[in-house]
């Protein structure tokens, strides 16, 4: 009886024999029909083996040699260092490789942001160019998609414990609201007192109002007992400015009225009608229209009741209809968003002194929200700015980027109109101008909608130099 082995080399037999038969035409060849395939596999096999081997030892022995990257048109960076170059053709259509100063310089002068790397092996035989750049531009860039629009918050504090300073603190921070505290809204108004100068202001729905006249407006409004804010000057130059808030007395202030019998320049009346009562100011040739601030303003000015009162304590009259109506009125101008306040705001509650408030710029109306005894987190990427400019211009003691991120900002003006300057804020809290929607389009910005915001809060950012392609092409330190 055969076994299991003779019956599987049985097998074995039949399919060669079968297969032999198929390829051949001869079911016992002298060799194996699959021994050629497998003898060709084998050769193509060391052919690409010993291709490879050679190509590797060439490159041990002559490394480098690379040119695409000269046809690539983007920023070149050299692969270890970091170093980053410009591949430019000077008048006569020669090309050196320039060392640039910072990536902005080199994506200026490529006109791309986009960068290919080389091996130092590769770059060894290129002939150089002089260094170029612009000193103090940004070597990093950040991303389009990293780019921060509103709101920014620029808060005033109480000076940082152990700092030895007696000036609040004016913090920036880009991208982000306060995190907390009290909205002033409605009618309110915060007094703020400038640590600086000593002077107060008056804070009503986004705006500041100088107020050089205490007297008469602390008494007239009756904010007397009101508690003041102390604040640095950034944060109140930050604020879109109103005009002053302080009585506007009569030409001829105490002279007798030609008009009104026993009446004197200044003094202050008012008619009752069914649309309300309307206050008015006595002039020489009639009377003039004037807002309940105002009239309110003249009351407790202590020049008025000097001379328009005689001394008197200043006290409002009714004035009949009738005689009104028969005098020469001076009728109110139309209302400018500059003016100030026609009837008289309350007094928002604060802490005291110490209290931090907020100021959050939406870039929508370019008027911002205020807050009082607000906090806004720092978080750890805070740069240290502050100072003054030359021309006088107080800087944010600290600005607040999200690291890594940036802005692209338009600045608008204090008529409210867009002057269409545009800049670049980076996480090292400085803003660069960019000079033209071509270089806006270089640094990759070219479809990103900059945030619009009041040029007076633009203005707290140290400023940098500007990204413009021709200071760019100047060898470094020759700008």
């Amino acid at each position: 009886m055969a076994s299991r082995r003779d019956l599987y080399q049985s097998y074995q037999s039949s399919v060669r024999r079968l297969v032999a038969g198929v390829v051949l035409r001869e079911a016992d060849p002298a060799q194996s029909p699959l021994r050629r395939m497998g003898g060709a596999v084998f050769g193509s096999v060391m052919v690409a083996v010993l291709s490879l081997a050679v190509a590797g030892l060439i490159g041990v022995l002559s490394p480098g040699g690379n040119t695409t990257w000269q046809d690539a048109g983007a920023v070149v960076v050299e692969e270890g260092t970091g170093a980053r170059f410009a591949w430019l053709a000077d008048e006569d259509g020669v090309y050196h490789l320039h060392p640039v100063t910072n990536l902005a310089t080199a994506a200026l002068l490529m006109g791309t942001t986009e960068i290919v790397e080389v091996s130092p092996e590769s770059l060894a035989g290129a002939p150089r160019g002089v260094r170029l750049g612009i000193p103090g531009a940004p070597d990093s860039l950040p991303a389009p998609d990293r780019l921060l629009g509103a709101p920014w918050t620029l808060c005033s504090a109480a000076p940082l414990p152990g700092s030895g300073s007696l000036v609040p603190d004016t913090v920036l921070v880009v991208g982000r609201s306060a995190d907390s505290g009290d909205p002033v809204g409605g009618e309110a108004a915060v007094l703020v007192r400038v640590v600086q100068d000593g002077s107060l202001h008056l804070v009503l729905g986004g705006r500041q109002y100088p107020v050089p006249q205490e007297d008469a407006v602390l008494e007239g409004l009756s904010l007397r007992g009101a508690n003041e804010v102390q604040v640095g000057a950034a944060w109140l130059d930050a604020l879109p400015q109103g005009r002053a808030l302080v009585p506007e007395p009569a030409e001829g202030r105490g002279e007798p009225s030609a008009v009104l019998p026993e009446t004197r320049v200044g003094e202050v009346r008012y008619v009752d009608g069914g649309a309300g009562r309307q206050w008015y100011q006595v002039t020489r040739t009639g009377i003039q229209e004037i807002t309940p601030v105002q009239a309110d303003l003249l009351l407790a000015d202590p020049a008025v009741r000097d001379t328009a009162y005689a001394g008197r304590e200043p006290e409002a009259l009714a004035l009949p209809a009738a005689v009104a109506n028969s005098l020469e009125r001076t009728v109110a101008p139309e209302p400018t968003p500059l003016d100030p306040p026609a009837q008289a705001p309350s007094a928002a509650e604060v802490a005291g002194p110490d209290s931090s408030v907020c100021a959050s710029f939406d870039g929508d109306s370019g008027l911002p929200t205020v807050s009082v005894q607000a906090v806004v987190d720092e978080g750890d990427s805070v740069v240290d700015s502050g100072g003054t400019t030359a021309d006088g211009t107080v800087l944010a003691d600290r600005v607040v980027v999200q690291p890594g991120a940036g802005a692209l900002v338009s600045a608008r003006g204090a008529d409210g109109a867009v002057d269409g300057t545009l800049y670049l804020v980076t996480d090292e809290g400085v803003r660069y101008l960019v000079p033209s929607p071509e270089v806006q389009a270089v640094l990759g910005y070219g479809e990103v909608q900059p945030v619009v915001l009041p040029s007076s809060l633009v203005a707290r950012v140290l400023a940098g130099p500007a990204l413009d392609q021709d200071d760019a092409r100047l060898p470094a330190g020759r700008g």
